[in-house]
């Protein structure tokens, strides 16, 4: 069997997800979901300690401006570019300003290669929240 072979057939690091209430207690929990989860795919010490840093920025932002029965979910995808993406949910009260300027915006992407930030306002007149960070894979792994 080939290297190529043995690469192919390396088994793909486990996907995770976490939803918990939108409360300031639960953001260690995001923490540590973050840095076990994102530790399986091929990033450096440095990017893997931005990413967990980042997420728990945006998940503060969202936490922040979270409804009273909000959850708040951290899922994570691989793009055929070979980025890894975190995606943090709530439920928002309003919109966020999605101000380029904001100090929180600014560390976002001092940290990550780049920031999303979706939108979508829900039926009972709040909206649906999703920051989505994403951090480039090392290559050759």
């Amino acid at each position: 069997m080939t290297s190529f072979e043995r690469a192919n057939k390396r088994p793909a690091p486990p996907s995770a997800a976490l939803t918990v209430a939108a409360t300031p207690e639960h953001l260690g929990v995001l923490r540590a979901l973050v840095r076990a989860a994102a530790a399986q795919y091929p990033l450096s010490m440095d990017a893997l300690t931005d990413l967990v840093l980042a997420a728990d920025e945006a998940a503060n932002t969202l936490v922040d401006r979270a409804v009273p029965t909000s959850a708040l979910t951290c899922t994570f995808a691989v793009n055929s570019e070979q980025r890894l993406l975190v995606s943090v949910t709530a439920e928002t009260s309003h919109e966020i300003t999605s101000s380029n300027t904001s100090f929180g915006r600014i560390v976002l992407e001092v940290l990550v290669d780049d920031v999303k930030l979706a939108q979508i306002p829900t039926v009972d007149g709040n909206w649906s929240v999703t920051i989505t960070l994403s951090k480039a894979l090392q290559a050759g792994s």
